[in-house]
């Protein structure tokens, strides 16, 4: 059973049970925003409460992609070429320029850190009024560390790790990328530690911990040990660990996805070219999400002009308003065990991961990919290594990995900005407006300057 029903199951059980008052505290207080958590799970005091802290806090992984217009994996659609901009906000243009400054309001940092605080405290409640429950905890843990795998994923150095041991704040100081990884890895650690059953819960929780767990290994350098975590015996090319959407029509229950492209129209699908008019302006390093036509990245279009009023809108087909979204997938899988390849300058070995891929039927959600014809081998590691991204950028297409993956480009592979994020002219609803900026992630926005421990981004290096 996919576990993201399992959670809204807990819930609805408490809609129909005496403990509603409770629920409604979890709901209205404990969901508030918080960072760090300023409430004490222990004080609701019952088994059913913790599972329905739990719950929620498992729900709220979902805020990476869902719960309004400006969300992490769609802005970072913006800041690379996964979107192109299409509304008339100055501060959603600075972020599709890459020219992003810290009073900025569109981007998001809390709707993703103050996660880290609700998964904290149904961590603390399910240790001490469900310790039984262990792989319910060590998804709670992987929760944890993919939250805090995306915030070094994408934001500058100096991310503050602040938190409650109630009723004690502890506001933390600014931490490199590097740091935050290993507090993430840690936290991957303990959720492979408690999940240890062979039943079907156990078994697929423990396989979305290890696609984690390999994820922040990439991010460390360590491919050879992130491939080792990963092999199809491990977690086969099907697996999906989906955040699935309520029936009912709630804009927060929305697919993000769906919601800034078809509710507001507000962004269009990136291609390696926009208009100055009439005329194509090549977007320098942007792949061609819309022209290249590849099953991956489905897209209907031009269905009309954008919010602008002036930007042809191209429409992903991948996500609708409630189609499920996988936050890691086998796909994940094979494409860390094919860098694990390429790092070890087996070209051929990373060739014939890629092109078993292309040659199988895997589920992007609920999109089944056809069959697509095989790639030739190229001649030189530096093609290779042009050729893995390209191909790992329409297979994650909107999934959060694409920002993280320009950044190592630059950090682990050696290619300058100049030859990585889009680049060139930039224009706006059809007029140039200069050039790209040269932001290669997110900055810390003012709201966390209260925290006197925190002295803004340490740097804005990749």
């Amino acid at each position: 059973m996919n576990l993201r029903n399992r959670a809204r199951g807990v819930v609805a059980v408490f809609a129909l049970t005496p403990l509603l008052v409770t629920a409604c505290y979890v709901k209205d207080q404990l969901l508030s925003p918080q960072n760090p958590g300023t409430v004490e799970p222990a004080s609701l005091g019952t088994p059913a409460a913790a599972l329905a802290l739990r719950a929620g806090a498992i729900g709220r992984l979902r805020n990476v992609v869902n719960g309004g217009d400006e969300r992490l994996w769609q802005e970072i659609g913006h800041i690379t070429d996964e979107y192109k901009d299409a509304d008339f906000q100055p501060s959603r243009i600075d972020i599709d320029r890459r020219t992003i400054t810290t009073n900025n309001g569109d981007y998001p940092y809390a709707s993703v850190t103050q996660q880290r605080g609700f998964i904290r405290d149904a961590i603390d409640a399910m240790k001490q009024y469900v310790p039984d429950s262990t792989t319910l905890i060590g998804e709670l843990y992987m929760g944890l560390g993919f939250i805090e795998m995306s915030l070094a994923e994408n934001y500058c150095n100096g991310i503050p790790l602040g938190h409650t041991n109630y009723p004690e704040i502890l506001l933390g100081p600014g931490l490199t990328n590097a740091q935050v990884f290993d507090t993430a890895s840690t936290h991957l650690d303990s959720a492979l530690a408690f999940i240890k059953g062979q039943d079907a819960a156990s078994v697929f929780d423990r396989q979305a911990a290890l696609i984690v767990k390999a994820r922040i290994l990439v991010d460390k350098g360590q491919f050879a040990a992130a491939a080792a975590l990963v092999p199809t015996t491990a977690v086969p090319t099907s697996y999906q660990y989906l955040f699935t959407e309520a029936a009912a029509n709630g804009g927060l229950e929305d697919n993000g996805h769906w919601n800034i492209q078809v509710s507001t129209t507000r962004v269009t699908v990136g291609d390696s070219f926009d208009l100055i008019g009439t005329t194509p302006n090549v977007i320098q390093n942007a792949l061609p999400f819309v022209s290249a036509k590849d099953p991956r990245v489905p897209v209907k279009g031009p269905t009309g002009t954008a919010e602008d009023g002036s930007t042809p809108m191209f429409v992903n087909l991948i996500w609708g308003r409630k189609d499920p979204l996988a936050m890691v997938s086998g796909i994940d899988a094979r494409l860390i065990e094919a860098e694990g390849r390429l790092q070890a300058q087996d070209i051929a070995g990373m060739m014939t991961i890629l092109n078993a891929l292309r040659g199988s039927t895997p589920k992007l959600g609920s999109v089944t990919v056809p069959v697509m014809a095989p790639l030739t081998t190229p001649a030189t590691q530096d093609a290779a290594v042009s050729l893995f991204f390209r191909e790992k950028a329409f297979w994650v297409w909107g999934r959060g990995q694409r920002l993280s993956d320009l950044r190592r480009l630059m950090r682990q592979y050696g290619r300058p900005e100049n030859k990585v994020f889009p680049s060139g002219i930039y224009s706006y609803a059809g007029t140039a407006q200069g050039t790209y900026g040269h932001d290669v992630n997110f900055p810390i926005p003012d709201p966390e300057l209260p925290n006197p421990n925190f002295k803004g981004c340490l740097d804005r290096n990749p």
